[in-house]
């Protein structure tokens, strides 16, 4: 799929013009897809969640990322990994071939007039070279005796203020992550429905364990399948699932004199280990920390920090949250006008990580304030995320809303919420 080569830049022209002309029918096309896929391989029905609705979505964004980077030299490294973390779906190499026929009988049912043997043949010569780069990502993952999920057992769980779950669970074998990474998550009274939270390490006292009991940090989402699931009906022996690691956040690097972290909502949580490893380093950097909530009672990890900052007086933490009579983002615009007044970014290092807005807005200003684009940690984040109540069927589809999806780029970090949701998590 090199756009160098003629057939292949043809194919991908072709394919591309196909999928433009029914990206205005995307609800039809997917919901065609899932029948015909699920009429002739009845054993893939299992595999997805019960209530579809929300993989209609995902499906259809993930096909057009994809074809949007056909030919990005990039692309056969993202489809391997993308092969490796669909084998938590349990999705073996003749899935492909199944998926492939009901996907171009799909696009080939809603191009009635455009449709034709030429158009048909690059899709399968396309679909082909992606199908086989994701197989052999898999293959490669079942070679190097990655397994396709971790099975583990909540052991706790703690619900602040009715907002915030903190849900710790063992895994049955080492599940290897680093500081600022996350994990998609599966709870047992949600099969296929899968949702990624950032891992969230304990103190350094605990770092033998840090392979064993995990942590996540979930905020409470309106209408949240996964979320609403961990908040309200989870207890100490439930079982959950867990794919690989992801996530290219890690740790400002060693050597780094100075780091400031700034955490809103559940962004606390990839935050809290990258902080635990900075503390650990010899000579430690100089840390300074900015948490933000969206009040002072949605601190649900607070008393962790307090004994932090006992433990190390030399710390520097400030907590921004809203006061009497204030507006939701003016605890935001405080600590705006704060970083605006420092002057010196040389030489410092910026971890950021909370709300999609708040992430996008705080990372301009920054930029704006002179701190060096390369000395700022942040995951890739969706444009923006909206949540609707009921729109009809052709809104959706000519309005959509932007979906996240976990994506496996690295193998190293981790997203956000949306900033109308202060404690939003990853996940929903």
């Amino acid at each position: 799929m090199d756009d160098n080569d003629d057939g292949s830049a043809h194919d991908i022209h072709v394919v591309r013009a196909s999928l433009e002309r029914v990206r205005r029918r995307a609800g039809h096309v997917v919901r065609f897809f899932y029948a015909h896929l699920f009429r002739h391989h009845p054993h893939l029905r299992p595999l997805f969640p019960v209530d579809m609705t929300d993989q209609y979505q995902r499906m259809f964004t993930s096909l057009v990322h994809v074809v949007e980077q056909l030919g990005h030299p990039g692309l056969p490294t993202h489809l391997a990994r993308l092969g490796r973390d669909h084998r938590k779906f349990g999705i073996v190499d003749r899935d492909y071939t199944a998926v492939g026929e009901s996907l171009v009988a799909a696009v080939a049912q809603h191009s009635p007039t455009t449709w034709d043997g030429a158009t048909r043949a690059a899709w399968l010569r396309v679909y082909g070279g992606v199908a086989e780069l994701m197989a052999a990502g898999a293959r490669r993952s079942v070679a190097e005796h990655e397994p396709p999920f971790w099975e583990a057992t909540v052991v706790s769980h703690r619900l602040h203020g009715d907002h915030t779950a903190v849900v710790r669970a063992a895994v049955r074998t080492p599940y290897p992550w680093l500081p600022g990474q996350y994990a998609a998550l599966e709870h047992q009274d949600l099969p296929g429905v899968w949702r990624p939270y950032s891992l969230a390490g304990g103190a350094a006292a605990e770092a033998r364990e840090r392979e064993r009991i995990l942590e996540f940090h979930v905020g409470r989402v309106a209408d949240g399948l996964l979320s609403t699931v961990l908040c309200d009906h989870t207890e100490p022996g439930q079982r959950l699932r867990l794919g690989a690691a992801s996530g290219a956040a890690l740790a400002p690097p060693p050597g780094t004199p100075a780091v400031t972290l700034i955490a809103a909502g559940t962004g606390w949580a990839p935050v809290k280990p990258v902080l635990d490893e900075l503390l650990a380093r010899r000579p430690a950097p100089r840390v300074r920390i900015d948490a933000v909530a969206r009040g002072e009672a949605h601190f649900y990890d607070g008393a962790f920090l307090d004994d932090l900052l006992r433990d190390h007086p030399w710390l520097s933490a400030y907590w921004w949250h809203e006061e009497r009579d204030e507006g939701r983002t003016r605890a935001a615009e405080r600590l705006h006008t704060h970083l605006r007044g420092r002057r010196d970014w040389s030489g410092e290092s910026v971890y950021l990580c909370g709300p999609v807005q708040f992430v996008q807005e705080t990372a301009a200003l920054l930029h704006a304030c002179g701190l060096p684009r390369e000395s700022l940690i942040r995951d890739p984040q969706p444009s923006s995320v909206r949540r609707r109540g009921h729109v009809s069927h052709a809104e959706a589809f000519l309005d959509p809303v932007a979906v996240t999806w976990i994506d496996p780029e690295a193998r190293t970090r981790p997203p956000s919420a949306p900033m109308a949701v202060w404690q939003g998590t990853v996940g929903c």
